[in-house]
């Protein structure tokens, strides 16, 4: 599979993962949203919900490393693995520059280096305004995996 070429396919590929893995996980608990494909990159939107909101009510940096992880893992997955592939978080390296309560934030992906077996991925987070928030690197393993409970 290639790198999304829409928006449209981007959401498609998102509900039809959500739709297979049968159950609610962190990417729903966080709301997040498919936003935006470029050539080279995917971006998903975060709300701020007081849920995950540091007591200050800003984004808490749990949320923001969620933001960055699962964006970089969707863009992975439907780059990289092929069926009944998925990629698997080995190694992160996080950043986090500054915080906001301007929502959303939003989560922009983009593969540095992919292959069969391994994909690196570059993955910045930033607010509504476009204020930077974080600035991370994943590698992921591409392994065979069951996913969800259907």
């Amino acid at each position: 599979m290639a790198h999304p070429s829409s928006l449209e396919e981007f959401s498609a590929f998102v509900e039809k993962f959500t739709a297979k893995r049968g159950f609610d996980d962190i990417a729903a608990t966080l709301g997040l949203e498919p936003h935006a494909v470029t050539d080279s990159t995917v971006s998903m939107s975060m709300p701020l919900q007081d849920a995950y909101a540091q007591a200050s009510g800003m984004f808490s940096a749990a949320a923001l490393f969620g933001a960055a992880d699962i964006t970089g893992t969707f863009l992975a997955m439907q780059t990289y693995a092929g069926s009944g592939q998925f990629p698997l978080a080995v190694q992160s390296n996080i950043n986090f520059m500054s915080n906001s309560k301007a929502s959303p934030a939003i989560a922009t992906a983009r593969i540095l280096r992919g292959g069969n077996t391994v994909a690196v991925a570059e993955v910045s987070v930033a607010d509504a305004d476009g204020k930077q928030l974080l600035h991370s690197t994943f590698t992921y393993a591409i392994k065979e995996r069951a996913v969800g409970n259907k």
